[in-house]
């Protein structure tokens, strides 16, 4: 590992690379240091006279501790409240803007302040030569007080710390060494007669005192000043000759920020020599880098310099050394921290790290700056650190189950199940393409991956096409990278190199509520509510989740409800999050709009600032919709339906997994080829369903299998009892009355209101039941319900064969509904006269309505579900009539026979490539038809022949000039 000395280094020169990375420099030098600091700093002292008066003879040289000019550095140093006061507040947490003074602990501070200074003095006294019986109140020219170390040698002395002195004053006075001390230029005549008439080695051999002390101070300029222009005794030359020629090169050859060398009487001069380069140069570079690039750039730009920076031997290349913080390293500073928001507060933390690391308190970069953050939360970064690797386990860990929907035990992971769908990204208006012509890159993570500033997505797709699924496994998959490296899942999700940032941050899953809780707890949000602030909407999301992701802040806080909710808005708040809603549509209509704002307001709160976030939805109406979209920047992908390649991967993937011997007696074309059933298979939750019901029940009749399958996709707290019977009836009308696909919204509910009562009327419970408003239908019977969509006014099913169902369903709720024991005529009558409503559908060439067909074989296929001793008869009933219209339709009727002998024939292998069951009497039926067309088949080939053995009788009598016999009755 690098020494803490190269550590330092690599620290302070993460400072100016962003200057380097934009081509403002190509390298820093030593000058250029020290025109930063000059420039962004200033001298101690500036001169507030004219050049003739700032000339001073030695006598009277002196800088008065009131000629000191407090700025932006000493802010930068005491803090904003108390900057030149020599007393700050230690208390970080009490100042608008803290200094160093408040950013270090009390002891570490202190330590600084100590280490600043070049004599054993913490502080510069107000009157430092009063040991010498000088009262002057301030310092003399360029701060030269002693010099008791200087070399007796031939040799010219040199500008030693010890001879200078610099430090604190006793106001807060910065006079630091690495900052210029004043301006002064002295009288060269005061030197004259030094240069002769003085034994200079006997002088500087004397201990000082206040005999000699102006002797002593005047023998140093002039040797040390032998052979340069006398122009050149001033402060500013004295200061560049000391730093800007001298100290800043070593630095920058060196590439280390302090030794572990140090003077005889153990000053450790290099160390102090580094704590005062560091706490000058990081206010210097860090000023300008935000007059080069602007104040919000060069914050961005310095925290990235940080986290990559690299050490680096002094003749290796830039680029070639190895990182200063590892990824893991970088990833927790990122996750648990939270950064200052300016350029000089990133420099002020990379200070604080310097500090601890050269005065021991911290082993290594990362330690420092964790130590740092961890102090000024007092604590909370490593309570957050803790938190955040417990609930990334907890996150990994439920997130790779996939969630069947329905009552079996059965657990599967992704990697058993998951089929990566195919991805479709709305072009946004007036935003550039995407170049790649990988369809892989229209992949969520990849798109939020590579978006420039806050990334917003909206993932769309209706319901059971995977859009949980998605968002829950990616979570899980990163989790899991963050907490083992292992990254199968999520390269099994994003498939693509470009979703690999994404591997940086913290998932935070927000889900609405589910089973009896859904849909409730949005009263917060009703329009008589007073608006929401972000914090209190940030708690609703909170209070909304399920409790499998309210677990990890739950057990974080050890049942503390407010510390949990704390700790979940931190985690909205942390700039790595990746925020991901799950389901707007589940919200209620009533709220949804109000929800939406919310959520918009909360990710563009400067406090919580989201920088990523993906909303997941069905199709919602059409104001919701455009809502949501403004939310996301026009940032919409779409889950596009399951091609068949995809269809089969899903289908051997289920088989593969079900350990029974039958598994293999399903085949997928028996799925495929079945009538109406094609539209579902591109939806991987029907699908799965389909498929696992059938390899429990290889017998099972498509009627049953889809008859469950509806039921997984709504998610409804409670559903009403009537709900079902009215959608059906709702569905037999669209398919029988009103001959569309469609009907507009009012019609809907209109329906939905009348069926409600006749519904509740047959129970016998009275007709007195109050009328639901327009966004309750809406919510239960479309949003929520999963099988009808709302989109231009219009409501619609998503598939035919669902309609088809609810409309086969309220045939035989004719035959159920309120009945005990036995069934009436009347009630019998009734469902024959709904079936037959269908089948002129069917047989009616104007009328192109597949539901209508389907309905009927899915009449042909009910099972139990409704009794057998119930739809017999009526099935007897279908296939006779079915059976007439195959003898009897012809001519202007062919299209009746066609269509008949069309449902016969799709009869036989409905129920997934068997046959509907029949009783004795149909199949009598069939087999006498059957036997029929064999006969007549056959008959029409004997006639066939006669007739052309008949033709060649005549032809043949023709030619030989007979008369034609007549035809034998035989032959007729």
């Amino acid at each position: 590992m690098p020494n803490v000395y190269q550590q330092s280094f690599s620290l302070l020169e993460a400072l100016w690379q962003p200057l380097v990375q934009h081509g403002i420099i190509e390298k820093a030098s030593a000058p250029m240091l020290a025109s930063w600091i000059t420039q962004n700093i200033g001298a101690s002292f500036p001169s507030s006279a004219s050049e003739e008066s700032a000339r001073r003879r030695a006598y009277t040289a002196y800088h008065s501790w009131n000629e000191y000019r407090a700025g932006d550095f000493d802010k930068y140093f005491w803090g904003a409240d108390t900057a030149n006061e020599g007393a700050a507040s230690n208390d970080a947490h009490s100042k608008e803007t803290p200094g160093l003074a408040q950013l270090l602990p009390p002891a570490l501070f202190d330590e600084l302040c100590r280490m600043l200074s070049t004599t054993r003095d913490a502080r510069i006294p107000e009157r430092p030569y009063a040991s010498f019986n000088d009262q002057t109140e301030g310092l003399w020219f360029y701060g030269f007080h002693q010099f008791d170390h200087v070399s007796s040698t031939d040799e010219p002395p040199k500008l030693q710390d010890q001879v200078c002195q610099r430090g604190i004053g006793p106001g807060g006075q910065l006079v630091l060494r690495s900052r210029p001390f004043g301006d002064l230029v002295l009288d060269a005549r005061d030197l004259d007669d030094y240069r002769d008439d003085f034994d200079t080695k006997a002088l500087l051999k004397e201990q000082t005192t206040a005999d000699n002390l102006d002797d002593k101070r005047m023998t140093f300029l002039m040797l040390f000043m032998q052979g340069k222009k006398n122009s050149k005794l001033n402060e500013t030359f004295l200061w560049n000759q000391q730093y800007k020629g001298n100290r800043l090169d070593t630095l920058m050859d060196t590439r280390r920020l302090g030794s572990d060398s140090s003077t005889e009487d153990d000053m450790r001069t290099s160390v102090r020599q580094a704590l005062d380069l560091t706490v000058c140069l990081s206010f210097a570079a860090a000023r300008e880098v935000e007059k080069q690039l602007g104040a919000a750039t060069a914050r961005e730009e310095l925290l990235g310099a940080l986290l990559n920076a690299e050490v680096r031997e002094p003749a290796a290349a830039p680029g070639t050394g190895e990182p200063l913080l590892d990824a893991s390293e970088r990833t927790q500073l990122m996750n648990a921290c939270t950064w200052p928001d300016s350029a000089l507060g990133i420099a002020a933390t990379t200070t604080c790290a310097i500090v601890r690391l050269l005065l021991g308190a911290s082993p290594s970069a990362f330690d420092a700056l964790f130590d740092h953050f961890d102090y000024l939360e007092q604590g909370g970064v490593s309570a957050m650190l803790d938190f955040k690797n417990g609930y990334l386990r907890e996150v990994a860990a439920w997130g790779d189950v996939l969630d069947m929907r329905d009552a079996d035990n059965e657990r599967f992971s992704y990697s058993d199940l998951y089929v990566a769908p195919e991805f479709e990204q709305r072009p946004v208006p007036g935003a550039a393409a995407s170049t790649s012509s990988d369809p892989r890159a229209a992949n969520p993570a990849c798109i939020v991956a590579r978006m420039p500033g806050r990334a917003r997505l909206l993932v769309q797709a209706g319901s059971g096409m995977g859009k949980t699924t998605y968002v829950k496994g990616l979570a899980a998959g990163i989790a899991r990278m963050r907490i083992s490296g292992d990254g199968t899942l999520f390269n099994t999700l994003t498939r693509h190199e470009a979703a690999a940032p994404l591997m940086d941050c913290t998932p935070v899953l927000i889900a609405q509520p589910e089973a009896a809780l859904a849909g409730k707890g949005f009263e917060v949000l009703e329009s008589t509510r007073p608006e929401l602030s972000s914090d209190e909407f940030a708690s609703l999301l909170y209070r909304q989740l399920p409790d499998a992701l309210k677990a990890p802040f739950r057990t974080a806080s050890n049942g503390d409800k407010q510390a949990a909710l704390e700790l979940f808005r931190n985690l909205l708040k942390a700039p790595d999050s990746l925020v991901i809603v799950d389901s707007i549509d589940e919200v209620p209509l009533a709220v949804r709009n109000r929800y939406i704002d919310c959520l918009a307001d909360l990710a563009e709160d400067p406090r919580y600032n989201i920088q990523r976030l993906i909303v997941t939805s069905r199709p919602l109406e059409d104001a919701s919709e455009l809502k949501l979209e403004n939310a996301t920047a026009g940032n919409v992908v779409r889950l596009l339906p399951f091609d068949r390649s995809r269809q089969r991967d899903l289908f051997e993937r289920l088989r593969q997994n079900h350990p029974e011997d039958d598994a293999q007696a399903i085949a997928f074309e028996d799925i495929a080829e079945t009538p109406g059933f094609d539209s579902l298979l591109g939806n991987p939750l029907l699908l799965t369903a389909l498929v696992r019901s059938l390899l429990r029940n290889p017998h099972a009749t498509a009627f049953n299998v889809l008859d469950t399958l509806v039921e997984l996709l709504p998610k409804l707290p409670e559903q009403d009892v009537y709900d079902d019977q009215v959608l059906a009836h709702i569905a037999f009308d669209m398919t029988a009355n009103a001959g569309g696909d469609s009907i507009d919204e009012r019609t809907f509910r209109e329906w939905y209101q009348t069926y409600r009562v006749k519904a509740r009327d047959a129970a016998r419970l009275g007709t007195t039941v109050s009328e639901l408003g327009r966004e309750d239908v809406i919510d239960r019977m479309v949003t929520r319900r999963g099988i009808l969509t709302l989109r231009n006014g219009q409501v619609a099913f998503e598939h035919t064969i669902v309609r088809a169902l609810f409309a086969c369903r309220h045939v035989l709720n004719a035959l159920t509904y309120g009945v005990s024991s036995n069934i009436s005529q009347e009630q019998y009558d009734n469902a024959c006269g709904l079936y037959r409503a269908l089948l002129d559908v069917c047989i009616d060439p104007g009328r192109d309505d597949a539901a209508a067909g389907l309905a009927l074989l899915l009449l042909l296929s009910a099972r139990q579900a409704y009794g057998t001793w119930l739809y017999e008869d009526l099935q007897t009933d279908v296939y006779r009539d079915l059976c007439g219209l195959t003898l009897n339709a012809f001519g202007e009727h062919q299209y009746r026979h066609e269509v008949a002998v069309k449902l016969i024939r799709a009869s036989h292998t409905f129920d997934f490539g068997l046959p509907c069951q029949r009783n004795e009497q149909i199949k009598v039926w069939e087999s006498r038809l059957v036997a029929f067309a064999d006969y007549y088949a056959a008959d029409e080939v004997v006639v066939s022949e006669r007739e052309h053995n008949r033709v060649g009788r005549i032809s043949t009598a023709s030619h030989a000039g007979d008369t034609p016999a007549a035809a034998h009755p035989e032959d007729r």
